[in-house]
């Protein structure tokens, strides 16, 4: 409160020096009180603090933003209407299977190895990801052989071969 009367004060001296100097200017009386009525009606629509209204230090942290859940946007990414999946989950599941057949030593861009990768997760799989469009049903066929990778099954592969 003795903030305020403060800063009250402080406003009227300078309104005053204000008003002074604009008519040692020439400013007519009128124009001057004018402009200073229109200062001070921005002043008081913006009300901007100019002491410390009582607030705690340090100021409380705001809150973080909540991110989206990954299954919230990959299921974005499937069209329903369609079937047709977005780029982001078939970069996701490529990924995916990218790194359980490096987990057993094979390169999906590896021409060599494409018959043992074909063994091991079934014929049209490995292409199923490369199509321009990508279907949920490709998705799917995708995701069943990654969860039927297992280290018993590459050493089938491999001794097949």
């Amino acid at each position: 409160m003795k903030g305020r009367i403060v800063l009250s004060v402080i406003g009227l001296l300078v309104a005053g020096a204000l008003l002074l100097v604009m008519t040692v200017l020439g400013i007519p009386l009128e124009f001057a009180i004018a402009w200073l009525l229109i200062l001070a009606a921005i002043v008081l629509a913006t009300r901007q603090p100019f002491l410390d209204e009582g607030g705690a230090w340090p100021p409380e942290q705001p809150t973080p933003l909540l991110p989206g859940s990954d299954v919230s946007r990959l299921a974005w990414s499937l069209n329903p209407r369609t079937g047709v999946a977005g780029h982001v989950i078939v970069g996701r599941v490529e990924r995916t299977l990218r790194r359980r057949l490096a987990h057993h030593g094979l390169d999906l861009d590896d021409p060599a190895q494409h018959e043992e990768i074909d063994a091991l997760i079934g014929p049209g799989v490995r292409d199923a990801l490369g199509r321009r469009e990508v279907r949920r049903r490709d998705l799917e066929r995708v995701l069943d052989a990654i969860d039927r990778i297992s280290p018993d099954d590459i050493d089938t592969a491999r001794q097949e071969r």
